[in-house]
């Protein structure tokens, strides 16, 4: 069995650079309707997420692994809880290392 590769892990300024790709978006809820989610990104930035059925976004900090659509929102085939205590900031300098000067170590 073939394995699939690692989802590289986004902010929403990054993103853009995964158009069709799966992804790893780690956010806190701002919203939830039941048939959407909208996670604030390390970043600051809006995601709009389109969770798979039995979805659970009960918890303050979620990673949601998924697709990015052509209109900057995902597809989530995976949400885990990260709790509701989570350095956002620290994550996000991590992200921005990730794609950044680190970059060759992440590929």
């Amino acid at each position: 069995m073939a394995e699939s590769a690692p989802a590289p892990r986004v902010n929403k300024a990054t993103m853009v650079n995964y158009i069709n790709r799966t992804v790893a978006l780690v956010g806190s809820m701002e919203s939830w309707t039941g048939s959407n989610a909208v996670i604030k990104s390390s970043d600051g930035g809006l995601v709009t997420v389109h969770p798979s059925p039995g979805a659970d976004y009960s918890s303050k900090y979620v990673e949601v692994i998924g697709q990015v659509q052509h209109d900057g929102s995902i597809q989530e085939f995976k949400c885990t809880s990260f709790g509701d205590d989570f350095d956002m900031a620290n994550y996000d300098k991590l992200v921005m290392l990730i794609h950044g000067k680190f970059a060759p170590m992440f590929i």
